[in-house]
């Protein structure tokens, strides 16, 4: 049925204490074949665009510990209009998190999406069970997964119309608008 197509979705995760390009790779792939647009921080879309990759995080580093803070400052400040702004404009979220890392910018990207009642496909590593309970008051459990794996089924069947979309949170516009 392709209910996705042309859908975009905004790839929500660790970046500055660990990695995170393994597992938006592995997801953009995937979900590309369903013609669904991935919005990719390592990537961003823009024309005027802001960078957000290894290079800029290891000159960020290196600032921070010449306590160049508002250097520092302005730079993540633009990031940060632009990552909340991809969440704006995605029709859902997926989101991969490791408890036990840091990821203040994945936090706010979750929350406002959730503000806005976008549906959130929160990937836990280490399994569901693992979910923060802060997360658990904040997104719907049944939105909580235990890898990208079964995000990505999910997805599927809802592309194909196997699994109803949840009226409460999806608010897909017609293909033609999309």
């Amino acid at each position: 049925m392709n209910l996705l197509s042309k859908t975009k979705t905004y790839l929500v995760g660790h970046m500055q204490y660990r990695n995170g390009s393994v597992w938006r790779r592995y997801v953009r792939d995937e979900l590309q074949k369903l013609n669904i647009t991935v919005f990719d921080p390592y990537d961003k879309p823009f024309i005027k665009d802001v960078e957000e990759g290894d290079s800029i995080r290891v000159d960020l580093k290196t600032r921070m510990e010449n306590e160049q803070y508002d250097d520092v400052q302005k730079i993540m400040r633009e990031i940060r209009i632009y990552d909340l702004n991809l969440v704006d404009r995605s029709d859902f979220i997926i989101a991969h998190i490791i408890p036990e890392v840091a990821s203040w910018g994945s936090a706010e990207e979750l929350v406002t999406a959730n503000r806005a009642k976008k549906p959130i496909f929160l990937s836990v590593e280490g399994g569901k069970q693992k979910c923060p309970l802060w997360l658990l008051g904040t997104i719907p459990h049944r939105y909580v997964y235990n890898n990208i794996d079964e995000i990505l089924t999910t997805i599927k069947k809802l592309d194909s119309g196997e699994l109803t979309m949840d009226s409460n949170r999806w608010r897909l516009l017609k293909e033609q608008y999309r």
